[in-house]
């Protein structure tokens, strides 16, 4: 292209031959900025981009609540009366009319804490707790232990060891308030909750 150019300007035509090179000049520019290449002869250096690796989160699982037993149903509810052996085994809830059933049920605690009275009578069935007082009901007839025990029904009204309610005194201290209308011929005092017996015993 330089010879060229020279015999060009030999021949009186040198202005014309640098405006033809400057103008091919100019096209290889734009051609080289159109294609990336600023040097033709030199292929270009491949890059090599790192993206960052993308970062794993470990997905907490939810948190799992300890898993319970239900308890299972309470043997008795509160207020009902139960009926319990000599030797203070569950026999069944009964009912308080005198027919079966000795014991009110005041409490019924799986967690088997204390009774709020701590002096009330309880048994353990089923893993509660069961506090109870005393239901005796008149005109029927209990069989009483000898000594600290249960109270139970009488398998026969008047029998031999039993005894037969007359009356009742809610908060009684002794016998003076026993009736007069029935023969009786011993009274009882317990004190949860308070209450004396007047009793014909056999």
């Amino acid at each position: 292209m330089i010879a060229g150019v020279l015999a060009l300007c030999l021949l009186g035509t040198c202005g014309i031959a640098v405006a033809a090179v400057a103008f091919f000049n100019a096209k290889d520019d734009r051609q080289n900025q159109a294609t990336g290449d600023t040097d033709p002869w030199t292929s270009p250096t491949p890059r090599r981009t790192n993206y960052p690796t993308p970062s794993k989160t470990e997905t907490d699982s939810p948190n799992r609540l300890p898993t319970t037993k239900a308890p299972p149903p309470p043997p008795a509810k509160i207020g009902q009366c139960i009926a319990v052996s000599e030797q203070g085994d569950f026999q069944g809830v009964g009912n308080c009319n005198g027919t079966r059933g000795t014991y009110r049920v005041l409490s019924v605690d799986y967690e088997r804490n204390d009774c709020a009275n701590p002096k009330a009578a309880y048994i353990t069935e089923d893993g509660y707790r069961l506090c109870l007082e005393l239901h005796l009901v008149r005109f029927y007839c209990y069989k009483f232990p000898k000594g600290n025990g249960w109270i139970v029904a009488a398998s026969k009204c008047k029998a031999k060891g039993t005894v037969h309610i007359i009356d009742i005194v809610p908060g009684a201290a002794n016998d003076r308030q026993c009736t007069r209308d029935y023969k009786w011929n011993r009274w009882y005092r317990f004190t949860d909750p308070v209450v004396v017996y007047c009793v014909m015993q056999y």
